[in-house]
């Protein structure tokens, strides 16, 4: 029991549960399954899977096209539905080792539930396989599994192809994508203990080959690196044993792999919800594990009793090898690339803002509109600052009437008050007049207007109902004629042009590896097949403190967001706007439309990498 307990936290994310037995369901239900194991019903799924692959193949651009982007299709809710179909298609993999088991005479004892990083599956005990003679039913039994996944991926692949977007559409997609990568990257290889493992180790007639295979890579270790002469394995073959120690290093390799994929996978889903770090922290994790199981093997070879001493000149060689080789790898360079979300607006685009605050009264142009600068665009009033400009010039009034009359009775103090009175009500009078002006919203520049980002209905708190009080949409539409507008409100656009640029969100992080002239790939949601090429013509000084809606990950972006009281989306992260000229464009650009964008920002070695992500981590300061 302690020994499963170590092998469960050293194996974190493939987590083996208890399970039951399956075999009075698998006895039941295998009369109405028989088929699947005709010959006619084997060649059904071949011509099947054949077919769809074809259709790849020939639409294959098409094909790519259709796909959603990663954080759209790994987003919520799709997330959950992706959980949904693993847990469905698992269910049937494995019933699929049990039923062939039963097929070819064996019994199935244990059936359970795994979570495979973190995903629901199940996992199938066809050990009872063991015994039969013939090799190619235990293969049958081992590739059954893999035999059912590409029969649900075959069909998913056309369900897909040919049904409109929307539910269906996403689960086919989801079906298609868990079936056809865990059957590639899990099941069918053999380099891991899955069911391509136990086709090969059944292939060869050679029972816990990964065992053997590690034990012929510490005995070349412990002899080639440390001088230690290991006791030969009396069950170990005898011949072509560099093909185990070949298996075993691969094995190790394609490990590391698949952990540092997973690891870059959570690292990339989690980041816009801001917890990248725990993705982090999940990788170092597992990776102990292993270097743990690393560490042990070792102290094994070394605590082994012998009789001959370790060969010091082995080990210092081996030690200068190992030294030489890490230093080459963490000094080989590497360009980092760095991903942010965009959005396009019209290039040199005027963004006009209220200054005073007001009711809206009249809208004097249209979105499309041609304009010339110093047009009306929008007139607001405000009563208070009316009220306020007939106080001041009636206290003006006063005041010049005081003035007359210390002038008349010739008293010198009394004309230097009126005179100090007098000047304090023109700079209120003449601020108040500012503010008035103000109101009648002008073109800042010539050009075509832009209807701003569409603000949000506000609900009451706790009821669910409108707040009157409020506006929502935009300033052109009709049911917003007297709302209040208050200082600051983003009214609308002047755009000098038709021509695009893309503003970027960069971290804090990221903004001082920045540069202009940095050259941008771009790839815009609606156009996932076309990449856009531009380079940096501005970085903003200062942060951003909101984000535009599209980008937030409330609305599938890649951007964590909080929704203040006004209805926009704060950032939770510091960050910066860049400023990207794009270097060509089509007619499918318009205003507002979202993307990702990438950019190297420098080229350093491995080391230097990991030790710039320690320092931001944790904040070292040296």
């Amino acid at each position: 029991k302690r020994k499963q307990i170590v092998q469960t936290l050293q194996n974190f994310l493939f987590l083996r549960l208890p399970g039951w037995d399956p075999e009075r369901t698998l006895n039941a239900i295998y009369p109405f399954f028989k088929w699947m194991y005709t010959t006619w019903a084997v060649a059904l799924v071949v011509i099947l899977a054949a077919a769809a692959l074809l259709l790849v193949s020939i639409q294959f651009e098409e094909f790519q096209s259709k796909l959603p982007e990663f954080q759209q299709f790994f987003g919520w809710p799709n997330l959950l539905y992706m959980y949904l179909v693993i847990a469905g298609a698992k269910v049937i993999h494995e019933f699929g080792h049990g039923l062939t088991c039963r097929h070819f005479g064996g019994e199935c004892h244990k059936i359970g539930v795994m979570l495979l990083v973190f995903s629901p599956t199940l996992y199938c005990d066809v050990s009872d396989s063991w015994m039969m003679k013939n090799k190619w039913h235990r293969i049958w039994i081992g590739g059954a599994g893999a035999y059912i996944e590409v029969f649900l991926s075959s069909i998913a692949v056309f369900a897909w192809w040919f049904s409109q977007p929307g539910l269906f559409n996403y689960l086919c997609l989801n079906l298609f994508f868990v079936t056809t990568i865990s059957t590639v990257i899990f099941n069918l290889n053999p380099l891991i203990r899955f069911d391509g493992y136990y086709m090969l180790s059944d292939y060869l007639e050679i029972p816990n080959l990964k065992q053997k295979a590690d034990k012929a890579l510490m005995k070349a270790f412990a002899w080639y690196c440390l001088g230690i002469h290991l006791p030969d394995d009396p069950f170990a073959p005898d011949r072509n044993r560099h093909w185990f120690i070949l298996y075993a290093v691969a094995s190790w390799i394609y490990k590391w792999v698949l952990v540092l994929s997973i690891a870059l996978f959570l690292y990339t889903w989690m980041k816009p919800y801001g917890l990248q770090n725990v993705a982090v922290m999940l990788t170092l994790a597992s990776l102990g594990t292993m270097l743990f199981g690393l560490g042990k093997s070792l102290y094994q070879i070394l605590s082994m009793p012998r009789n001959e001493p370790m060969s010091k000149l082995k080990i210092a060689f081996s030690s200068v090898l190992a030294v030489g080789v890490l230093g080459a790898i963490l000094a080989i360079p590497v360009p980092w690339w760095i991903h942010s979300s965009f959005t396009l607006e019209p290039y040199h685009v005027e963004h006009v803002y209220s200054f005073s605050s007001g009711h809206l009264k009249q809208v004097a142009v249209e979105p499309g509109q041609d304009v010339q600068q110093g047009d009306v665009l929008l007139i607001l009033e405000n009563e208070e600052l009316d009220d306020q400009k007939r106080d001041y010039e009636a206290q003006l009034d006063v005041a010049n009437a005081a003035r007359n009359t210390a002038v008349a009775l010739n008293s010198p103090d009394e004309v230097k008050m009126a005179d100090e009175r007098i000047a304090s009500i023109n700079d209120q009078l003449q601020s108040v007049t500012r503010q008035i002006d103000q109101l009648t919203v002008r073109a800042p520049i010539s050009g075509k207007i832009v209807a701003a980002e569409s603000v949000p209905e506000q609900k009451l708190p706790g009821s669910g109902k409108r707040n009157l009080r409020s506006w929502y949409g935009t300033v052109f539409q009709e049911r917003n004629q007297g709302a209040l507008i208050e200082v600051g409100t983003h009214l609308m656009s002047v755009a000098p042009s038709d021509a695009m640029q893309a503003v970027l969100l960069v971290s804090q992080d990221d903004r001082n590896e920045l540069h202009l002239g940095t050259p941008v790939l771009m790839r815009c949601y609606h156009l996932p097949d076309q990449i856009f090429e531009g380079v940096i013509t501005e970085i903003a000084d200062r942060q951003s403190d909101y984000a535009p809606r599209q980008l937030s990950n409330k609305s599938g972006g890649d951007l964590a967001t909080v929704t203040d009281q006004e209805g926009r989306e704060k950032l939770t992260e510091l960050a910066y706007q860049a400023t990207v000229k794009l270097s060509e464009q089509t007619d499918l650009m318009f205003s507002g439309l979202s993307g990702r964008a990438r950019f190297i920002v420098d080229k350093r070695s491995i080391g230097g990498w990991i030790w710039r992500y320690i320092r931001q981590t944790f904040h070292f300061r040296l």
